[in-house]
C-alpha cells in the first residue's frame, strides 16, 4: 500500500502545481486564439478567478455559472467560433474512449499481481504502473487460477536470452523510467492546458486518473497474496530479489482456499476496475480546450508507455513460465486436468526455478 500512497501523493502535488498554471498554458493549436480572447474579452472574469471570487448572481441567472472558474470558462467559450467548438468536440469523443482503449492495450491487475507477489519486484511493478496507469475490467466473483496464467499452450512466448543479467535489468529500468516520464509529462500538460467541464475550477482529474489506476493494481496484488503462501525455505534480501530476473529465481508457492479476504479483495478489484474506466471515461470527455490534432498527441503518448511497460511486463512472466514449465510435478492442460478444478481440490504447491 505505500506504493499505491506515493503515487496519490505525487497526484496531488502535480494537481497542486498545476493549479497554478490553469487558464496560462494552453495546446499548440489554438492556443494563440484563447490567449488573445482571454486577454480581450475576458480579463476581468480572469481576475475574479485569481482573487477566487465568487461570481456574480447575475452570472448565475444568465449563464449558470456557479464558480469563478466556471464564469472563466464560458467566457472564452462565448467568443470562441463554432467550428473551434465543434473541434474540440471531436478532440473530447476521442479523450473519452481513450481510457477503454488502452485498458484493451494494459496489463490487468492480475498480470501485475503475479510479478509483484511472486516474481517479488516490487519496486519495477510500482515502476510500470506509473507508466500505464491503466486497468483491465474484470467481472465480479469470477476468479482464475492465480497461476493459471503461466501455464503452457501451444505457440506461447517464452522467454529468450537478451544479454548478461544486469544489462537486461538495467535496461527494463531504463525503459520503465521513460515511460514514467512521459506519462507524468503528459499528465500534467493536461492539467494545465485543459479544463474538464465537470471540475473547472481543479487541475487534479488526469493525475486523480492515474494515481487511482495504481492503487487499483496495488489492491489486485493484496488480493493475490491472500491465495498464495511462499515455501521457499530461505527468504532471499528484498533488494536481492528486486534486481534479479524472474528467469532466475528459485520460488515456491501454495495456493490456498479462498478466504473472506480474498472474497472481499476481489470484488473490491473487479468493480474498481469497472469505476476506474468510468471515472477515466468521464473526466476525459469533458476536456475541453484542446484540439483534435491535440488530443492524437496525448493518445499516442499514453499509448507508448502503456505499450513499453506490457512488454517488460509480459518479459518478467514469460520469465516466471519458464520456471513454471521446468518445475516438476506442475500439471499442464496437456493432462486433461482443469485448472479450477485443481483450486477446488485443495491447496497445490508450484515451483518457480530457474
Amino acid at each position: 500500500m505505500k506504493a499505491s500512497t506515493i503515487a496519490l501523493c505525487a497526484a496531488g502535488v502535480l494537481a497542486h502545481v498545476a493549479a497554478a498554471s490553469s487558464f496560462r498554458t494552453w495546446y499548440p493549436e489554438y492556443g494563440a486564439n484563447f490567449q488573445a480572447t482571454l486577454e480581450s474579452n475576458c480579463a476581468a472574469e480572469y481576475e475574479a478567478w485569481n482573487a477566487d471570487l465568487p461570481p456574480k448572481e447575475a452570472d448565475y441567472t444568465a449563464n449558470g455559472t456557479t464558480s469563478a472558474g466556471q464564469t472563466v470558462v464560458q467566457c472564452v467559450l462565448s467568443n470562441t467560433s463554432e467550428f473551434m467548438k465543434a473541434n474540440m468536440a471531436s478532440a473530447a469523443v476521442l479523450l473519452g474512449i481513450m481510457p477503454f482503449a488502452l485498458s484493451v492495450l494494459g496489463s490487468s491487475s492480475e498480470e501485475s499481481a503475479l510479478l509483484y507477489v511472486i516474481g517479488r519486484r516490487p519496486l519495477l511493478t510500482t515502476l510500470l504502473l506509473a507508466g500505464a496507469p491503466v486497468v483491465v475490467a474484470l467481472r465480479p466473483f469470477e476468479y482464475k487460477d492465480p497461476v493459471g496464467i503461466l501455464r503452457a499452450r501451444e505457440g506461447r512466448f517464452y522467454s529468450f536470452y537478451m544479454g548478461p543479467s544486469w544489462f537486461v535489468v538495467l535496461l527494463e529500468y531504463v525503459i520503465t523510467l521513460a515511460a514514467v516520464a512521459n506519462v507524468v509529462h503528459v499528465t500534467y500538460g493536461l492539467s494545465v492546458g485543459v479544463t474538464t467541464m465537470i471540475l473547472p475550477d481543479s487541475s487534479y482529474l488526469p493525475g486523480l486518473w492515474a494515481g487511482t489506476g495504481i492503487l487499483v493494481h496495488i489492491i489486485g496484488a493484496l488480493c493475490l497474496r491472500s491465495r498464495l503462501r511462499l515455501l521457499t525455505p530461505k527468504k532471499e534480501p528484498l533488494l536481492r530479489s528486486e534486481l534479479t530476473l524472474c528467469n532466475e529465481k528459485n520460488i515456491t508457492v501454495e495456493t490456498i482456499p479462498e478466504t473472506k479476504q480474498f472474497l472481499v479483495l476481489s470484488w473490491l478489484t473487479s468493480t474498481s476496475t469497472t469505476f476506474h474506466v468510468i471515472f477515466g471515461t468521464l473526466a476525459f470527455s469533458s476536456m475541453q480546450f484542446i484540439s483534435v490534432r491535440d488530443a492524437f498527441g496525448v493518445i499516442g503518448r499514453y499509448t507508448a508507455s502503456v505499450t513499453v511497460c506490457r512488454v517488460v511486463l509480459m518479459y518478467e512472466l514469460s520469465g516466471l513460465r519458464t520456471a513454471v514449465e521446468s518445475a516438476s510435478g506442475v500439471p499442464t492442460p496437456d493432462d486433461g486436468q482443469d485448472p479450477i478444478d485443481g483450486l477446488k481440490a485443495g491447496p497445490r504447491i508450484f515451483t518457480f526455478a530457474p
